[in-house]
């Protein structure tokens, strides 16, 4: 909320006070047992394109989530609605949904030990107070900053800069009952480059907890057009099988994989080929992946997940092995597993070789590459989770004695995770950050790359 400590307290009260009495209302229904997440949230967002505003908005949000579970059955409703009239709907709401769902002895609340305990301070609260006009001058330094970069950049798709900052709230009948601030700010740019007959989009953005911290718009606005203008007089490449180098921003999506392959929906509802992987080989023994939640200011900290259960730090990937799943309750529980404290997600990931020197930069990836294909970007998606099987669409640069020689679009790029991972033969030391992890780029010993 834009508010200062003495309003966030009064929201923070309130929201407490409107769970306390929806648990009292599911009581009296006849629930076994209630769980309410209440999220409150004031934000402003701003959209210029070229240089004209397109976007301004102000609003704020409230969603209430109530659970309920009675006689071994769940269902839950929705409500924005926090007076008596409007909780004791939703919870009759929930309760008469139980009627048309099965008994589920997975569902329930995590056990008492389980809980979180600690509720340290994360620094995750940090409201911004600025008008919709300074929102709007910001954006427009971005732009500005793009289109003068160079004369091919001729127009914009837009930018858009956004400021979110609000309250969470999760309480149970079991006793459970906390709440957590949060702040998130946000820029992206994307230009348009015109070439012979062509154009090109590039995109660059960042997110933070603290505006303070945010890529100034001046840098997301020049990053975004090299990125445009990069993709002028792209072509194929033949047929073959090389090395692939993944820019960092594209090694993330490859992150962003392997969590998807380790987390609960995979592994006990559509099948993972990771599901009885745990402490086995899965890359090479210089990588390192580690879990951490109780980062200051990351963008994927939180103190407890969705059932109140505190996450750890911890390797998830050590020496190359697999040693940990992305674990809730519910799927911990279908998987007669340990729940792990990622019912919100993952926790601020770091992906890291033991091999990475100082040295090792951008320059020096592409001399490791020495020939073959750097990516850029993915589009599309084709991963077979029961087999690992992968094929996106890319594009990126040919790259010859460790030097980009064109670009490069229109072509696919294929292989199998579990022999991507494998073949992870070194991670940069340009990492960046974005959504609760971070990454250098990652060189890939061999893929196919579909082209002319």
């Amino acid at each position: 909320m834009q508010s200062s400590s003495t309003q966030l307290q009064t929201v923070a009260d309130e929201l407490e006070s409107s769970a306390e009495r929806v648990i009292e209302f599911a009581r009296r229904a006849g629930a076994d047992g209630t769980r309410v997440e209440i999220e409150a949230a004031e934000s402003r967002a701003v959209a210029v394109t070229n240089r004209v505003p397109t976007e301004r908005s102000f609003r704020g949000t409230l969603e209430m989530t109530v659970t309920v579970f009675r006689e071994g059955k769940r269902a839950f409703a929705k409500s924005s609605d926090l007076s008596d009239e409007g909780l004791s709907k939703i919870v009759r709401g929930a309760i008469d949904s139980t009627a048309a769902t099965e008994s589920d002895p997975a569902a329930g609340f995590a056990d008492p030990g389980e809980l979180a305990r600690d509720f340290p301070d994360l620094d995750l609260h940090h409201p911004l107070d600025w008008s919709i006009d300074e929102l709007g001058a910001h954006a427009q330094r971005a732009e500005d900053a793009a289109l003068a970069h160079d004369t091919s950049i001729k127009a914009s798709k837009g930018v858009t800069v956004r400021t979110v900052s609000g309250v969470s709230l999760l309480a149970t009948s079991a006793g459970f009952l906390a709440t957590a601030p949060w702040s998130i700010h946000s820029i992206a740019c994307a230009p348009v480059a015109f070439g012979t007959g062509e154009r090109q989009i590039g995109f660059w953005g960042d997110a933070t907890r603290a505006f303070d911290d945010l890529a100034k718009p001046e840098d997301v606005g020049a990053l975004a057009a090299r990125r445009a203008l990069d993709g002028l007089g792209a072509t194929q490449v033949p047929t073959q099988q090389c090395p692939v180098l993944f820019e960092p921003s594209a090694s993330l999506e490859l992150l962003s994989e392997l969590v998807s392959l380790a987390s609960g929906d995979a592994l006990y509802r559509s099948g993972s080929f990771l599901k009885d992987g745990i402490d086995s080989p899965l890359f090479p023994p210089h990588v390192q992946l580690d879990e951490d939640p109780f980062v200051k200011r990351g963008m994927a900290s939180r103190c407890f997940d969705s059932d109140g259960i505190a996450g750890l730090r911890r390797k998830v990937v050590e020496d190359g092995c697999l040693r940990g799943f992305f674990l809730g309750l519910y799927a911990a529980r279908r998987l007669d597993l340990t729940p792990t404290g990622n019912g919100y997600g993952a926790h601020n990931l770091k992906m890291s070789s033991t091999r990475t020197g100082p040295h090792d930069d951008f320059a020096a990836m592409l001399r490791k590459l020495h020939l073959g294909l750097l990516v850029t970007e993915m589009v599309g998606g084709g991963l077979n989770r029961l087999t690992g099987d992968f094929s996106r669409g890319a594009k990126g640069f040919w790259v010859e004695n460790g030097e980009i020689r064109f670009p490069v679009s229109g072509i696919t790029i294929a292989s199998n995770l579990r022999q991507m991972f494998g073949g992870l033969q070194a991670i940069g030391n340009d990492a960046i950050t974005r959504g609760g992890a971070t990454s250098g780029s990652w060189l890939i010993d061999a893929m196919k790359i579909g082209g002319a």
